[in-house]
């Protein structure tokens, strides 16, 4: 599960198992489809295939790793927080039970 949340805002978020960064032209229209990989001008679409979310074009991103991606948007800040990231804490607390 992947978990978006505005960084001020506490209580929104949105979750989803799939997730695609989006690649457009300069008059908005896709040129491609990206698993992995974000970078400055793409745009977030959670949830891609069904309750669709998608984010403005990121305008700077503040860390990227394997479990979060914080960027921001012309409107808003975002961290999402990646499958590997829920996956850490599970283990830590799998290894904190035994």
């Amino acid at each position: 599960m992947n978990e978006l949340r505005k960084v001020n805002n506490k209580n929104w978020y949105k979750t989803s198992q799939k997730l695609r960064w989006i690649e457009r032209d300069d008059k908005g229209k896709v040129i491609e489809t990206h698993k992995n990989n974000p970078k400055m001008g793409y745009t977030l679409a959670m949830d891609p295939y069904g309750n669709q979310f998608q984010t403005k074009p990121i305008t700077k991103i503040l860390e990227l790793t394997d479990k979060i991606i914080h960027f921001k948007t012309k409107d808003e800040e975002y961290k999402l927080y990646l499958h590997k990231h829920f996956q850490a804490i599970y283990e830590k607390f799998n290894l904190i039970g035994k």
